[in-house]
């Protein structure tokens, strides 16, 4: 079976991207790979019948790598187009969007606008302190982190990144306290416990605060047995060496091999599709849009709902979804008033039920501008 390669440089105005498409004949996989400055920031990929033809093979290699270049010019083609938006929910997606894929600079840049427009929102200081995370700028990353702490103090996700900042600068007693504070609020947060495990390992080996190194491992393991209920993924082969190296009490490798059991656990559920949804509608100013797209949204969010029936921003996307579908709905009663009125322009019931429908079309234009541009 042959190997097929297909490579992309794609531009933008912070710099260069590298994408490169390849199937591997060991995995039986087509993967993408997303590189800047030499460096992979996102990688994706498609599974393949082995007994796939060569030319098959190929086909199915160059249609993913258009598939995964159009996605990347897309979003880029549509900053470009809602530059000039003076509404932070669009920034904040689109930041959301580029964060995702690895693209820092972009997601910075988008933010950083977001909290002009909306210095009051503190998930979008939450989200460019991750942006701050990704490009090393952690001492950035703290101060809007802390002052996203200010505006929500009960926001789990808050403390639980402003923790991981202060680990990174081996604040280790300032990681605790925020990891603890995360996991106060969320019993079900399994990347906070298993942070919180991370800065009691380095504690140990940095020795700043004796009071919790004291009983060491147990803590550890506690956390590290909370996180697996929630997320059976972080239990991996560097956890295994990482307990070894933590019983004979080398805390600076039993550190790395956490740390390196951490990166890259996938999370139980998903939930770019909420984003990539937004982006949709954003991309079509809500227009051409079909029913179909709209319910399997809802559906998404609803099963999401049955899982998390105390996460109050899957509420929020809900009712969104709900604004868009009513959206669509009062379009397609405007088009059958009006077929009525081609056929019998004297038709006064039509008339009326037309000037109803244009009323209510008026309001649900104006929340749906105000929710997404």
């Amino acid at each position: 079976m042959g190997e097929f390669v297909f490579n992309d440089i794609i531009r933008s105005d912070k710099g260069e991207y590298f994408l490169k498409t390849g199937n591997s004949t060991y995995q039986n996989r087509i993967i993408s790979s997303f590189f800047r400055n030499g460096t992979l920031i996102d990688s994706q990929y498609e599974s393949y019948d082995p007994a796939a033809s060569d030319e098959s093979l190929l086909n199915s290699t160059r249609r993913f790598h258009e598939e995964k270049k159009a996605e990347v010019q897309s979003l880029l083609g549509l900053a470009e187009k809602l530059k000039d938006s003076d509404q932070a929910t669009t920034k904040n997606i689109l930041g959301l969007a580029f964060l995702r894929r690895g693209m820092f600079d972009e997601a910075i840049n988008e933010f950083e606008e977001a909290i002009v427009l909306d210095p009051d929102n503190s998930a979008i200081y939450n989200n460019l302190g991750k942006a701050y995370i990704g490009v090393d700028k952690i001492e950035d990353a703290t101060r809007v982190l802390e002052q996203a702490a200010e505006i929500s103090p009960n926001f789990a996700d808050i403390h639980n990144n402003l923790g991981y900042a202060y680990l990174k600068q081996e604040f280790c007693k300032k990681a605790v306290e925020h990891f603890e504070k995360a996991v106060e609020l969320n019993s079900y947060y399994a990347e906070a416990f298993y942070n919180l495990a991370l800065a009691l390992v380095l504690n140990a080996h940095k020795r700043e605060d004796f009071n919790l190194s004291v009983n060491c491992y147990t803590k550890v393991m506690d956390n590290m047995e909370k996180a697996f209920r929630i997320n059976p993924n972080y239990r991996n082969e560097h956890f295994e060496r990482g307990e070894e190296f933590l019983r004979q009490k080398d805390y600076q490798q039993a550190f790395h091999e956490f740390e390196k059991g951490g990166r890259g656990v996938l999370k139980p559920d998903d939930l770019s599709f909420i984003i990539d949804f937004y982006l949709r509608i954003m991309h079509s100013d809500g227009k051409n849009l079909k029913s179909s797209i709209i319910w399997k949204h809802i559906r998404q969010l609803e099963e999401m709902l049955k899982k998390y029936p105390n996460y109050a921003d899957l509420y929020n996307h809900l009712g969104v979804a709900y604004v868009i579908m009513s959206k669509y709905v009062n379009s397609k009663a405007m088009q059958q008033f009006n077929k009525a009125l081609n056929i019998n322009p004297d038709f006064e019931k039509a008339k009326r039920n037309k000037r109803l429908a244009e009323y209510d079309n008026k309001g649900i234009q104006l929340l749906f501008d105000a929710i997404l541009k």
